[in-house]
């Protein structure tokens, strides 16, 4: 097999086991040396994978955001390059990083004609110009968004008032000049708009939404998407 195909068969064993394994054992199931065992965990590694252990105890994989092996068609890496492109262009720091890691990542377990695809590819996304966002603030912003929580932050308004809320965030928009927080608002007690670049401060906090997000989400769509938005 592949080197490509043997670090996915890889990844599989390691997942398949609850409880660690020996660089001598998966030798033995792939058929390589251990010192190719060794140099195939760092690279999963250097990949993003989370595995535990060393050398003379055994390794294995901790579970999280890992995605089973996958096959692309021409169009679709087409669309995944100049998605991440696009991120690459006009988000914030950490995730214009992140898009340069999927992008490498992708890179690294494809071969033949797909990784000419990947290093040809002439479709580019050009930069938006929204108005500045402060980095920290957007990765709380996400953070709050994954763990479901209430945030607190100091906004601007577009009459340069500054109010403190407590708000339930529920998605982020990218619109043309500027990114945009759909979020219930606990001090006007309604679904509100929030440009990220009037976002003095924001703090996740410890309380979980009082309802599920997707809940949340659905109800904004049908009571507030179809509206014009207010707070820019």
């Amino acid at each position: 097999m592949t080197r490509t195909q043997r670090l996915l068969t890889l990844l599989q064993i390691l997942k398949e086991n609850r409880y660690p394994i020996t660089a001598e054992a998966l030798s033995t199931k792939l058929q390589v040396s251990i010192r190719s065992i060794y140099r195939d965990i760092d690279a999963l590694r250097n990949q993003g994978a989370e595995i535990t252990g060393e050398a003379g105890i055994g390794y294995q994989l901790k579970a999280g955001l890992l995605l089973p092996p996958l096959t692309f068609d021409e169009t679709e890496l087409e669309a995944l390059i100049l998605g991440l492109r696009w991120v690459k262009s006009n988000a914030d720091t950490e995730l214009k990083n992140s898009a340069l890691r999927a992008i490498s990542k992708i890179n690294a377990v494809v071969a033949g004609q797909a990784q000419k695809i990947l290093n040809q590819n002439t479709l580019f996304a050009p930069t938006t110009h929204f108005y500045e966002i402060n980095d920290e603030i957007a990765k709380d912003l996400r953070l709050s968004l994954r763990k479901e929580c209430k945030a607190q932050m100091i906004y601007m308004d577009g009459q340069n008032q500054s109010s403190e809320r407590i708000i339930w965030p529920i998605a982020i928009g990218y619109m043309k000049d500027s990114q945009v927080l759909a979020a219930w608002c606990e001090l006007r007690e309604s679904y509100r708009h929030f440009r990220l670049d009037r976002i003095q401060s924001y703090r996740a906090l410890e309380n979980k939404l009082p309802y599920p997000k997707n809940y949340l989400l659905e109800r904004w769509r049908k009571e507030v998407l179809c509206m014009p938005t207010d707070n820019f």
